[in-house]
């Protein structure tokens, strides 16, 4: 029997009606609609959050740099360039040359190890400009100095005993001379040199580390071997204190005033902590004590004044500075030169 279009019309609305979801079902799917729309705008704004990450992490690594070096540890140090040639060059006080390290920065720590031959190492240094050079050698020994290009032949040389065969490592790091004037203080050890270079950039300055090893004969050397003497022990005791005054080794004359004017006076000088030798003046008379061999007794000697006098001059050099033959004001400056101040005298002076 043949079909109206009305007949067909029911069919499909009838077979529609069957086939239409639950409200259950729809509620379902509107709920995960939501939640896929959510994860994809979250998706996205931990893009953005990733992006501005790594853009932050290289902004940060592009300004870490001399200011925040410090905060990383100690300041990266530089190998230099070793002198094939120097150990056939001349030796110094009685020591055979061991190796030249050359460096070609300021303000960069070089690094470099030493195997000794003889009991003693002596360092020089040679500079294109006037620097100041620091080093630290193991153990804490730290050592500091002028380097000038007038002179050629090496610095003074500074002395160490130490084992024959056993390796030492030797920081070193030279600065611009005003640098050194500037921040004396900041540049007293190695560890304030590390903050020095975290906020002070590299920049270029040749200059070397010439290090010699053996016996030595020079007058340093003699005064590190050899046994302490045994100064004459004049008692102070029940003595009249006319002066007490202490200071630093530094090479300047210092006047002394007396409570009350000396004629036949007993002095002690004490020298410790590297104060070596100690140039008095009293009465128009100049005495050179090595104060440095009686260590925390003291030498005490006896000093008349013809005529009394208010006040005495005293200057104390350390023992880097060598051997002391002119008195004069010229001279001790001259001993001074390059030589950092080192150690505390103490002056004593008693009337008899």
């Amino acid at each position: 029997m043949a079909r109206e279009l009305k007949d067909l019309t029911e069919v499909m609305e009838a077979e529609s009606a069957r086939g239409v979801p639950s409200p259950d079902l729809l509620d379902g799917v509107r709920r995960r609609v939501r939640r896929g729309n959510r994860l994809r705008a979250a998706a996205a704004a931990f893009g953005v959050v990733l992006v501005a990450g790594a853009a932050f992490g290289i902004v940060q690594q592009q300004d870490g740099s001399a200011r925040g070096r410090h905060a990383l540890g100690p300041a990266p140090t530089m190998t230099g360039v070793v002198d094939q040639d120097f150990p056939d060059s001349a030796g110094r006080d009685g020591m055979q040359p061991l190796k030249e390290v050359r460096f070609s920065k300021l303000r960069a720590k070089g690094r470099f190890t030493v195997t000794p031959t003889g009991p003693f190492i002596g360092i020089t240094l040679r500079c294109s400009g006037d620097f100041m050079v620091y080093q630290e050698r193991e153990r804490g020994v730290f050592d500091g100095g002028g380097c000038g290009k007038g002179s050629p032949d090496g610095n003074s040389t500074s002395v160490s005993k130490v084992t024959p065969g056993v390796p030492i490592t030797i920081d070193a790091v030279a600065v611009p001379l005003k640098d050194g004037e500037q921040s004396p203080n900041a540049l007293s050890s190695m560890a304030g040199i590390d903050r020095y270079l975290g906020s002070h950039g590299p920049m270029p300055g040749n200059w070397s580390v010439r290090v010699y090893s053996g016996r030595c004969d020079s007058d340093a050397c003699t005064m590190l071997t050899r046994p302490p003497e045994q100064p004459k022990r004049l008692p102070v005791a029940g003595l009249k204190r006319l002066a007490r005054v202490t200071g630093a080794a530094d090479g300047n004359f210092r006047t002394v005033p007396l409570k009350e004017p000396g004629k036949s006076t007993r002095m002690r000088v004490t020298c410790v902590d590297g104060a070596a030798v100690a140039v008095v003046r009293i009465g128009g008379r100049t005495k050179i004590v090595d104060c440095e061999s009686a260590e925390s007794m003291g030498v005490v000697w006896d000093q008349d004044v013809e005529g009394g006098t208010n006040g005495i001059e005293m200057a104390v050099l350390p023992a880097e500075a060598g051997k002391v033959h002119g008195t004069g004001d010229a001279a001790l400056a001259k001993l001074m030169n390059g030589v950092k101040p080192a150690g505390k005298w103490t002056l004593e002076v008693y009337t008899r």
